[in-house]
């Protein structure tokens, strides 16, 4: 399993690294700061980001929510404070796991291992939603501007397709109109 370690806090990067290591991860790419993540998994294959921060904010989940856009994988937070409100944003920027005050060495593996579970599970959620929901001409909509985020962003299209579902349901709107806006401004861009 490829690994991008997002370290911001020391006591946590020793812990994670010899807990990649004994699990026999590769570290794709390390980053010291959660403002380097989204270029860093732009250009990183990668099967989940670890991330463990002192404290999460609005700004550093505004950071992960655009990693997980162009790279949806699963996420997993470490973090040493965390509230009810923090927690449910975290999930809706894409984070699998928030883990307060539990970075132990013993956890790692299993942690990882529910959060890939749920990644999946709420990836198959969408999928179903998204076909019980669409006809065959929106399908071919969400298909092109599932191209256009593919090329624009250089991620593969399944990558572009699970950020799509997981912009329109963050925005609270159906795939296709997502879609429609995405091929609307490359059209409008064509044009300038």
């Amino acid at each position: 399993m490829r690994v991008i370690l997002a370290v911001e806090h020391p006591d946590y990067a020793e812990i994670l690294q010899r807990a990649v290591h004994d699990l026999a991860y590769t570290v794709a790419a390390r980053v010291r700061q959660l403002n380097q993540l989204c270029s860093v998994a732009r250009k990183t294959e990668t099967d989940i980001i670890l991330l463990a921060v002192d404290e999460i904010d609005r700004i550093k989940l505004r950071q992960i929510e655009r990693a997980y856009f162009v790279r949806p994988c699963p996420i997993v937070l470490f973090t040493r404070r965390g509230d009810t409100e923090m927690i449910n944003a975290a999930l809706k920027a894409g984070v699998s796991a928030f883990i307060v005050d539990g970075l132990r060495p013993e956890r790692i593996k299993p942690i990882i291992d529910t959060a890939v579970i749920r990644f999946n599970g709420v990836q198959d959620l969408l999928k179903e939603l998204e076909q019980a929901n669409t006809t065959a001409q929106e399908r071919k909509l969400i298909g092109q501007a599932t191209h256009i985020l593919a090329r624009q962003a250089h991620i593969p299209e399944s990558a572009a397709a699970r950020a799509l579902r997981r912009l329109a349901l963050n925005r609270n709107k159906r795939t296709v109109d997502v879609a429609g806006c995405i091929i609307s401004g490359e059209r409008l861009l064509a044009h300038v």
